[in-house]
């Protein structure tokens, strides 16, 4: 019989029994290696010796018994062969690895601008009003301005502020209150400059998103200082507590200027006082914000109705130049009336509705001056377009006319002054080429500048004549005509572009007797060259 193990092995062995129950393969090897410890274990106990016996008679000796057998040697536990480690790959040559390349991070995106939701102020203005109202009727009572019309004008008040809902009316109670009639004086008008700068409030937040962006300052800071004079002159009077319409005005100046990023330095903290008796000015301030918020949204949506309709007249006038034709002084009226409104010239919106009608431009149009300079900067990009992508202006070149070849041989070997535009280089260079000139001076202008500065450039004896590309210029420039008068030079207006057979029309249309009737002779190699070597810059102002 096996006796029983200690508790403590018993547990042991119990824990062992679950485990082994668990995994099947270590059940088994611990199994083996218990069988090869019994065997070893009855292989190596001693033989106990015989108990001696009281002098029996000898008995006759048995043969021995044969040896047992030794036990089985316990079984050879086999390690599992060693599993092959594959070699490192080699190194990678540093030569063989593609460019190192950083990805640019994403920009930023932009701080979201959620719509600010104005029905929290649709009543606030409105309340503010009565309330002053009602801070005036407690004046006259603290005054001891009594009338037979009290209890009425009481029972009014209530009724409105009642209309309106959520609208307490603190001030008709007056007991623990300010017996000041001044301080309810300053009240009341603490309570008309809320509801102004709340009206002005809802009237931004209806503004254009360009126009509100650039009015927020402003607008956000007076808002700050009304809501703080209000505060002020509620405290002034004895109550403990805020105003509930003060403070619906402080969280909308609040929300929107975080919502705007926008820093309202002043008037937002409980520490930074405002006067109580201020409200007048204050009032006068709001005044004039609310005005200027006005005036840019009735100038954005004026300005935007215009834009509109230029785009539907430059519709008209690209599908149909010649029946549409009728079309382009109201043209040039709105973009006379866009710019004078603070549209700039370059306004891309004007320039891309333009420029596909841009070459059917009248060459007889009036143009007024702020109008002249919306097409100098149309002119200008396509100038700029031209000198960046030469090859394409170049594409399509018209043939030489006979024109040009008459003008060219009245001015080979004579220089000109072109007046107006920028100076593009390719443009000189192919009326220098074209023309026959030895030299082409062209001298871009500047809006109001005075005519005396052409007059060097003029006076040169080896100009023969001057070009001055009108189309957009001032009409001071016109003055360039006495100048031509005394240096004995021909004047020739350019009412269209740079294209030498346009500017040849132009020179034989507009001078081409005088020139022949001149009978200039062509100036001599020696005397070109003398007068290249010591030419001046081609293109400048000056």
């Amino acid at each position: 019989m096996t006796p029983d193990p200690p508790d403590p092995l018993r547990e042991l062995l119990d824990r062992a029994r679950t485990f082994l129950g668990r995994h099947d393969e270590l059940r088994d090897a611990v199994g083996l290696f218990g069988r090869a410890l019994a065997a070893l274990a009855e292989w190596s106990a001693p033989v106990a010796p015989a108990a001696p016996a009281d002098a029996p008679e000898p008995a006759p000796v048995a043969p021995p018994e044969p040896e047992p057998a030794p036990p089985p040697a316990p079984p050879t536990l086999v390690a599992p062969p060693p599993v092959p480690v594959p070699p490192p790959e080699p190194p990678v040559p540093i030569a063989s690895l593609p460019p190192l390349t950083f990805k640019p991070l994403p920009p930023p995106e932009p701080h979201p601008v959620a719509a600010r939701d104005t029905e929290p102020l649709k009543n606030t203005a409105a309340r503010c009003r009565i309330k002053a109202e009602a801070a005036r009727f407690a004046a006259r009572r603290a005054a001891g301005d009594r009338t037979a019309d009290e209890a009425a004008d009481h029972a009014e008040l209530t009724r409105r502020a009642n209309e309106l809902g959520d609208c307490f009316l603190w001030m008709l109670n007056p007991q623990g209150l300010s017996d000041r009639p001044a301080a309810w004086d300053h009240l009341a008008a603490a309570f008309d400059t809320a509801a102004q700068a709340v009206e002005m409030l809802r009237a931004w937040h209806a503004a254009p998103e360009a126009e509100a962006r650039r009015a927020a300052d402003g607008v956000l800071h007076v808002a700050a200082e009304a809501q703080a004079v209000l505060y002020a002159a509620v405290t002034a009077v004895g109550r403990a507590k805020p105003d509930p319409d003060q403070i619906d005005l402080f969280v909308s100046v609040r929300e929107d200027a975080e919502r705007l990023r926008v820093f309202v330095a002043r008037f937002l903290k409980r520490e930074d006082h405002a006067d109580p008796a201020s409200g007048p000015a204050v009032a006068r301030k709001v005044a004039e914000q609310a005005a200027a918020v006005r005036r840019a949204s009735a100038a954005t949506q004026g300005r935007q109705k215009l834009l509109g309709n230029l785009g539907y007249k430059a519709r008209r006038l690209r599908d149909d130049p010649a029946g549409a034709a009728d079309e382009w002084p109201r043209v040039v009226e709105i973009l006379e009336g866009l710019v004078a409104g603070g549209l700039p010239p370059s306004n891309v919106a004007v320039r891309d509705a333009l420029l596909p009608v841009f070459p059917h431009l009248p060459d007889g149009l009036p143009l007024p001056p702020n109008a002249a300079r919306v097409f100098r900067e149309i002119e200008r990009y396509l100038e700029l377009r031209a000198e960046a992508e030469p090859a394409a202006a170049e594409a399509a070149p018209e043939p030489p006319t006979a024109e040009l070849a008459a003008a060219a041989a009245l001015l080979r070997g004579k220089e000109a002054v072109l007046i107006g535009g920028l100076c593009r280089t390719v443009a000189r260079a192919t009326l220098i080429r074209e023309l026959g000139l030895a030299d082409l001076h062209w001298k871009s202008v500047v809006d109001h500048e005075s005519v005396t500065v052409f007059e060097p450039a003029i006076a040169r004896p080896e100009v023969a004549v001057v070009l001055l590309a009108i189309r957009w210029s001032n009409h001071s420039y016109g003055d360039v005509q006495a100048y031509c008068d005394r240096y004995g030079k021909l004047l020739v207006r350019l009412p269209g572009g740079y294209h030498p057979n346009q500017v040849a029309h132009q020179i034989m249309l507009q001078a081409g007797d005088r020139l022949r009737a001149a009978g200039q002779e062509r100036r001599s190699p020696a005397r070109a060259t003398s007068r290249a070597s010591a030419r001046p810059s081609p293109c400048g102002r000056r």
